[in-house]
């Protein structure tokens, strides 16, 4: 066992120390010495269906259907996005340290990775077909965003157990320092690509920012910026006999070193093509002349290093807890996510108590990174030390791929002292 703890503690990616799902079951209100570690994935778009996305991020066959499919679902705001989590986290009561049997500190590790997008349905279909469906006019490839990063930190916080309302609820913050390692973003607030009419000519009309974290300098170990951030959560128990939760997580920025790169470039560009003398004779230099930094400087007008900053996406989270009985209690809410091009996610379930220790939920989910989704949640407690919850938010991802646009999973083990 203490093989397993270490192996997660070193290897382990993230999940917040107070969670951003609601997966809180079984002695939540109860103050005990704890090590949980938790695992959490989600992902999602607002026009390309499970089925689409999972063949483009696992790979297969993307048939002329799929693509006039996902054509239909392009809109105004082409959005995608998604995150992974993991964290390892030790609750230690002060009670045997400083005589206050109330308040518990708070220690673990974390590792986040974060992508979204929001896309112009021209620049969607240029990458999915090309710019031949678009000859003789113009592509939109303005109003364009894209956002990626990684980072992992070292959380410190308190948890204070309280009474309101003549029963238990808990509040708590959490401090965060980041070693930030990968930060990528580039930004279209304009932009075009005109193709002549026989293919003979292409027209760029670009105004971009690009950002990146140094490119000479990557990998888990890699060291590229630091950071800091906070988490707050508050309880309050009302009269009737429910419970309101109140979240925010990510508070906080990350400030990228000096090797960082910023390219921009406010500039239209024609090319019409290279001159090759021999086919025969295509040497390394010509193909050398095509890679990634070559490009950025052609079409850059200006290219600099040093230091950024950026700010993380912040998440607001309310939640509402009903209990109808000893056996069934509901839970509605609302999550948000700024800076991620993230649709506010609205979120209901029906909780069933099969016995103190076994709860299962029934999910209904819509917004996000996705659309409208179903998922359950089952929560077992073993011999007053051992917990295990797991589900999925978007199970319909695995029964309906075709007609659902978001996947989710997660898992938390839980062993108490």
């Amino acid at each position: 066992m203490k093989k397993i703890i270490f192996f997660l503690l070193v290897f382990g990616f993230i999940q917040h120390g107070f969670s951003q799902q609601n997966i809180s079951f079984l002695n939540d209100t109860a103050q005990r010495l704890s090590f949980s570690i938790q695992g959490n994935f989600d992902y999602g778009s607002s026009f390309g269906s499970n089925s689409f996305l999972n063949k483009f991020i696992y790979g297969g066959k993307i048939s002329r259907d799929d693509k006039s499919t996902l054509y239909q679902k392009l809109d105004g705001t082409n959005t995608i996005g998604g995150d992974v989590n993991f964290s390892a986290q030790a609750e230690i009561p002060f009670d045997t340290l400083f005589k206050k049997n109330n308040l518990s500190l708070v220690v673990g590790l974390e590792h986040t990775e974060h992508f979204d997008a929001k896309l112009s349905s021209d620049l969607v279909k240029l990458i999915l077909d090309g710019n031949k469906q678009f000859a003789g006019a113009y592509a939109n490839i303005g109003n364009t965003n894209f956002n990626y990063f990684n980072y992992q930190q070292i959380n410190v916080g308190i948890v204070k157990y309280k009474k309101h309302n003549d029963r238990p609820a808990k509040e708590g913050v959490l401090f965060s320092l980041i070693k930030a390692q990968e930060h990528q973003a580039i930004t279209i607030p304009d932009g075009s690509l005109f193709t002549e009419q026989l293919g003979n000519e292409l027209i760029f009309d670009l105004n971009y920012i690009y950002n990146a974290s140094d490119t000479s300098n990557t990998g888990f170990k890699a060291f590229n910026g630091i950071g800091i951030s906070t988490d707050f959560f508050t309880e309050y128990n009302l009269k009737n006999g429910g419970k309101i939760r109140l979240n925010i997580d990510d508070l906080g920025f990350i400030q990228w070193n000096k090797k960082s790169i910023q390219i921009e470039a406010d500039t239209v560009i024609s090319f019409d093509g290279v001159e090759i003398e021999n086919i025969f004779d295509i040497n390394d230099s010509l193909i050398a002349s095509f890679s990634r930094d070559s490009l950025f400087e052609y079409v850059s007008t200006k290219k600099g290093t040093g230091g950024y900053a950026i700010a993380l996406p912040t998440t607001f989270n309310i939640n509402y807890f009903h209990p109808f009985s000893d056996k069934i209690a509901m839970n509605v809410g609302l999550r948000y996510k700024i800076l991620s091009n993230y649709f506010p996610l609205l979120y209901t379930n029906i909780q069933f108590n099969f016995t103190s220790n076994f709860i299962t939920q029934g999910n209904i989910v819509y917004g996000g990174y996705g659309k409208l989704n179903v998922g359950i949640t089952v929560a077992k407690q073993f011999k007053e030390k051992y917990q295990i919850i797991m589900g999925s938010n978007h199970v319909g991802a695995y029964l309906l791929p075709s007609n659902t646009f978001s996947n989710n999973g997660f898992l938390v083990l839980k062993m108490y002292f």
